[in-house]
């Protein structure tokens, strides 16, 4: 049973008469992984594997696992309100009045519903808290920290890594190199050529005087431009096909790896994995998603980029544009869209199907099962 078909027995009693079975256990159990998470803070003493796994996970651990799911630029808090809204909102006033849903409404619903299947219990708990505004917001923090924390690992991780990553030929090296450790990231973005030509927008001709007047802000460089990186190292850019070989360049798909299985597999064939576990086994994630996607190509860009910490804006380049630009592109329910989603799924889990399953009808996968069968069917003839 979803989590909304959960709560739908308190939509219409959330604001009158008792409350409904379960909100008391659930706002004692809210309070109680809030007080754990809060005495583990405190606690100066390291623990062992095993006694972390033990422990219950509290909300800065799943905000972890939510946060590379979901739109890294919203508020975990803007989301719960909106949520609370949702399910104690009756269905006739929902329906009322026609009007068209928003895009900042479908960004919240959205994350509302990936809170509630990540998180156990979620959308009962929260409902809970929803008179306790003072501890709800305070465990919508707990899920922000976790979320970002998740974001600054992947941005630093993937920061450092990124310069092998950048040249199609991996055995070359970059000239000028690109220090990983450099702090004010000033070898990057149009200061270097190799990242300088990532980051050009398609439309651009990829030289150094278009860089030079990037830099110079002759030219200037939006969300709404399509940057070099999303497309294969030998793309020749087509304005009446702009789609063609979108999201398919190789720092992409490396990044992808790097983030989902671990920076041992962004060089590796498809599917490889080596080491611990990767952060895709750890949220439980076993295909990529529109939202994935639109936060590994900001991710990607991020790195290329010489700004030194996360922010929103860089320049005339927004990051939230971009995310929200390519969520709403891969959210279209097309072919083009699905082949995506499955080339992803093919280069960082190494299956074209999302669950992993390779079936019969599989191409290049033989039932030798059937093979059996027809054999067989030719030795009874040759008898009769």
């Amino acid at each position: 049973m979803s989590q909304q078909a959960q709560s739908a027995p308190f939509a219409s009693s959330a604001n009158s008469g008792p409350p409904p079975p379960g909100i008391d256990d659930a706002l004692a159990s809210v309070v109680k992984v809030y007080v754990d998470s809060l005495m583990k803070d405190k606690s100066s003493k390291k623990r062992n594997n095993e006694e972390d796994s033990s422990l219950e996970k509290d909300f800065q651990t799943q905000g972890r696992i939510y946060g590379r799911q979901d739109d890294p630029f919203m508020k975990v808090d803007a989301i719960v309100n909106y949520g609370l809204k949702y399910e104690t909102t009756e269905e006739e006033e929902d329906n009322s009045g026609g009007c068209q849903e928003q895009p900042q409404d479908r960004r919240l619903l959205f994350g509302w519903m990936l809170l509630c299947s990540t998180i156990p219990d979620f959308c009962i708990q929260m409902l809970a808290l929803a008179n306790h505004r003072g501890l709800r917001k305070t465990t919508c923090q707990r899920i922000q920290d976790g979320a970002s924390t998740a974001r600054s690992d992947d941005s630093n991780s993937l920061k450092a890594s990124i310069p092998s990553y950048i040249l199609f030929d991996n055995t070359k090296s970059l000239s000028p190199a690109i220090s990983p450790r450099n702090k004010l990231r000033n070898d990057r973005g149009f200061h270097h050529p190799a990242t300088a030509s990532l980051l050009c927008p398609v439309k651009y001709r990829d030289t150094s005087e278009t860089h030079a007047s990037i830099r110079a802000g002759r030219l200037p460089i939006t969300a709404t431009m399509l940057p070099r990186f999303l497309f294969p190292h030998d793309h020749v850019h087509d304005p009446a096909d702009m789609a063609k070989n979108i999201f398919r360049g190789h720092v992409m798909l490396r990044a992808a790896k790097h983030i989902l299985q671990g920076p041992t597999s962004a060089l590796e064939g498809p599917g490889s994995h080596r080491g611990k576990q990767g952060n895709a086994a750890i949220c439980g994630i076993n295909t990529l998603t529109p939202h994935l996607i639109a936060y590994i190509a900001t991710q990607v860009r991020f790195a290329l980029s010489s700004t030194a910490s996360w922010v929103t804006k860089d320049g005339t380049f927004s990051y939230v544009d971009f995310y929200r630009l390519i969520v709403e592109l891969l959210d279209e329910e097309d072919d083009v869209s699905s082949e995506i989603i499955k080339f992803y799924n093919y280069h960082v889990f190494g299956a074209k199907d999302p669950n992993g399953n390779v079936g019969p009808d599989t191409p290049g996968i033989e039932d030798e099962y059937a093979i059996i069968k027809r054999q067989r069917a030719a030795k009874r003839a040759r008898r009769d």
